[in-house]
Order: structure tokens, then sequence, then C-alpha cells
């Protein structure tokens, strides 16, 4: 039965971090002066919606109601913002002044951003907006131009591009919800091939242990050695993203509108390799707590975050590195709510070692004071370095191998190691299955011998090294797990002292 309603409730959806809450939006219209007031702790995002929604509503051949207007969007005690809450505050109103039919009881979702013509357009963060619906309704109304994401969540609703689109939907009564098949074209970055970081064995090594095992990275060196080239490199040794994770990287890709590739149908995804230097600010690295959108630390989520030139970042910046690092997600807080995005990365650093760089350098070539090297060193002291896995030093090459970065052996030695390494990953999909997905030897914390798999007195040997180093109990944990990723590329069931042994090269500076 068809009613006219002065009061309609309808829902919509507005993104906190990595995550969605529910939102009741209520419409009244009441005999007065003609007002218009949004109430429920909103931003002026959503305040300004009352020009956007007038002149939407005209274009589209309705009118806006006489009378006082109030839009009440809970919960009320969070703080909302963002332009998706348009179209539910404009339905309410078609609804709630009899300009558009619906039978009583009628539940309705609604999201998207309205313009002065009355197009409709998608905001960031749709994807986690579809995954927090938690509920089923009678109408489902988004915008057309998130297809992709509704393809990506499975959610079945009707997309539309017009305002009086929507309306002949319930003059006509021709609502047919849908869902949408949206492919992900997995792409690869364009990476320099391992065969050209001649005269650098010990750091290629190292580079193929931390790809096998998603262990943090950091190597030093002198000016123009080669780190950063290194650190390009190991994006090219990581396999592409799996259904799963390739869903997750377009989620936090989708929020903060750093997606490219993308048509109506298909959106292509590869996995994220973020540079950060020195000279940009926290915010940008961690995320911003004033517009919610993600950071450089959530961007990289399972892919590689290199931090070039990491010596000369402010310690400020190196501090807030250190609980992603250890977590695997990054938090932001805003107004007393804590907001949380997924950080599930492996995180390369490069920076010289010294002042001048030359302190590994054969010759006495550094020109720093024992003072000077000691001051540059404690940059990257304490529990920063507790939570690398892996430390390499670069050196200038000599003339032998500079001649042979041309001779045309640069090629192929990445797409083998890479074939490897995607066989490596899958052990340690299989071996940590029970306990939740994307972990591997390098970011999880489970050391039990019966995961681990290794020769009785492996863990006696590896105590007494890790004692003699003055290791941390973390610093232990990572050895064990280094090691345990050896034996993996080495295709050992059971680790061995051999393993430990190499372990604990890479974890002496």
């Amino acid at each position: 039965m068809k009613s006219k309603y002065s009061v309609f409730v309808l829902w919509s959806c507005f993104a906190e971090g990595f995550g969605g809450t529910m939102s009741r939006i209520e419409v009244s219209i009441t005999p007065g002066l003609p007002t218009f007031d949004v109430i429920g702790l909103c931003d002026s995002s959503i305040r300004e919606s009352r020009g956007r929604i007038k002149s939407a509503m005209v274009s589209s051949g309705f009118f806006m109601p006489r009378g006082h207007i109030t839009v009440s969007i809970t919960p009320a005690y969070l703080k909302k913002s963002g332009s998706s809450f348009d179209l539910p505050i404009c339905l309410g109103i078609l609804f709630a002044s009899g300009q558009l039919p619906i039978d009583a009881g009628a539940s309705v979702y609604a999201e998207g951003e309205l313009t002065l013509k009355g197009e409709i357009k998608g905001t960031p963060g749709a994807p986690v907006r579809f995954m927090s619906i938690d509920r089923e309704f009678d109408y489902k109304i988004v915008p057309d131009d998130e297809r992709v994401p509704l393809g990506c969540t499975g959610v079945s609703a009707v997309p539309v591009g017009m305002l009086d689109d929507v309306g002949r939907l319930f003059i006509d009564r021709d609502y047919h919800p849908g869902t949408f098949d949206s492919e992900i074209r997995i792409l690869r970055e364009n990476c320099p091939d391992i065969s050209i970081l001649k005269g650098q064995e010990k750091t290629a090594r190292a580079l193929t242990i931390a790809a096998a095992g998603f262990h943090n990275i950091l190597m030093l060196g002198s000016p123009g050695c080669g780190k950063t080239l290194a650190g390009k490199i190991l994006a090219g040794l990581l396999p592409s993203p799996i259904l799963g994770e390739a869903r997750e990287i377009y989620a936090v890709s989708e929020m903060s509108g750093d997606i490219k590739d993308q048509d109506e149908i298909c959106i292509g995804i590869k996995r994220p390799f973020r540079v950060i230097h020195p000279g940009m600010t926290a915010s940008f690295i961690n995320g911003s707590s004033k517009t919610n959108f993600p950071g450089q630390i959530a961007l990289s989520n399972r892919g590689i975050l290199f931090a070039d030139e990491i010596t000369e970042f402010t310690p400020g910046v190196l501090e807030s590195l250190r609980i992603p690092l250890e977590e695997h997600e990054v938090k932001i807080v805003r107004d007393g709510t804590v907001f949380s995005f997924p950080a599930n990365f492996l995180f390369a650093g490069a920076g010289n070692p010294c002042k001048c760089g030359m302190l590994y350098e054969e010759g006495k070539r550094c020109t720093c004071t024992p003072a000077i090297i000691r001051r540059y060193a404690a940059k990257l002291a304490g529990p920063l370095t507790d939570r690398i896995d892996l430390f390499t030093q670069l050196r200038s090459i000599e003339k032998e191998q500079l001649e042979r970065i041309t001779d045309g052996e640069n090629g192929g030695g990445s797409s083998v190691i890479r074939e490897k390494i995607g066989k490596v990953w899958e052990i340690q999909r299989e071996r940590y299955r029970e306990f939740g997905e994307g972990l591997f030897n390098g970011n999880t914390e489970l050391l039990s011998r019966d995961i681990l798999r290794m020769e009785g007195d492996v863990t006696a040997y590896a105590s007494e090294l890790a004692s003699e180093a003055g290791m941390s109990a973390r610093g232990f944990s990572k050895l064990l797990r280094v090691g345990r990723t050896i034996a993996d590329l080495e295709g050992r069931a059971d680790m061995t002292k051999r393993d430990i042994a190499e372990a604990f090269t890479y974890k002496r500076r």
C-alpha cells in the first residue's frame, strides 16, 4: 500500500578507516518557515549538501518542498563526513514529501554525491562501504561509476547515473537489482632485473631471502653503489598478488583516489611499491586524521614500502614506522576515535652508513670522525632496527664488474628467482593456513618447533649466537624466521645450523 510520509527513514554507510559504519538517516518535513537543518555531528561537506540537493531536484523535475526540513544522521555520537550522503538525503525528502511513491515499511539503502544538474557521482571508499552493509534491503541505489566496487564485493544493487533515473525506478516500478562481474587484471611493475646488480652478490642473496619470507631489509652503502636500484629490483622479485590480495589492494587504493588503470568493468592491480623520502610529512606517510585518507604506509599494503635515504629521515617519522612494522596495521586518531588501515608490507630501507657515505669503502676514503659516525649510526639504533630482519652492506664495485653492467647479460634472473619464490610462498601459506591469511615467515610471531621445523640442536645454536651478539628476544625470533626462509629456499623441511649461520650474517651490521 502506498502512503505519503512526513517522516521517512533510509540507510547509508560511511567509512571509518578500513571499515564502515551503517548510518540511519531520518528526514522530517514539518510546517513552518523554509529551513534545512542537518544534525548528527556532520561536517561541512554534509551540511553544504542543501545547495546540491535543491539544484539537483529542480534539474530533475522535482521541487524542494516548503516547510522545515530536518535531517538526522545517526549514530549521532560519531563524526561523519563525505558527500555520499547527498543521494540518501535527497531520496528521503522525495519520499517524505510524496513526490516518489514507495511501499510502507520498505527499506532503502542509498549513497552518492549529487551535482547541480542531477548527476550521481561515486565517492572514495565504496569497496569498504559495500563490505560493511550488514543487512538486506528492499532497494539498494548506488552511483553508476561504482560498478567495479560492486563487482569486487559481490553486492547486489542498481547503479544509476542521474537523479531522474532514480525517480523512474520507483514511479515505473522498474527496480531490478543485479550483481556485476568486475574483472581484476593482475599487472606487474616494470622493474630492473637482478642480473644487473653486478658485484653485489651478498645483497642479491639478501633481496631473494627478503622477498621469499617477506622480511624487512636495510641496505647501507656509499652513494651510487646501487641501493635504490636494489629496492626496485626487490619489487620485481615478489610474485603477483592472488585474487584476495588484489581486492584488498584495490580497496585501500580506491579510498585514496589512487586508481589509474580502471574502466567500467575492469581494474588493473599490481603489488604496491611506495617510495618515501625524508622531505615527506608524517601525515602523508601515516595518513591524514582530517580526511581519513590512507597514507603511504597503508597504500603499501601487500607490497613494498621503500624508505630511500633513510638516515636523513627525522626521528619522529622513523618512530612512527615502529608500530606498523610490528602490528601490520597503521592507526589514525581523529576526535578521540581510532581508525585503522591494513599495513602488511615488506619494509626496505636504503641509506648512507655515515655522513660522507664512504665508511664501507676500502682505502680509508671515509672523512668522518668517530664521533660523527656514532651520531649518524644512532639515527638507526634501537627499536626500529630491532624490527629489521636483514642487514646488508653495499660497496663500490671493481672495474671488471663495471664493464659487465653493459655486456648484455641483463635479463632473466628475476623471473627465475620469482618463480622459485612463488613456490616458497605456497609452502608458507600452507604452513600458516590455520592461523590466518597473508602470513609469511617474516610477518608472523609463531615460533613453535612444530611450525618452524628444526633439527634438535638448532635452537641452542641460534640462542648462543643471539646471546653473543646481544640480540633481544625479538632479534632472536627474527633470526629463527630468516633461517626458516633460507631452509624453504633450499627445499629443506627441517632447519639446520647452516641456515641459522647464514641468517646470522645478515643480522650483524
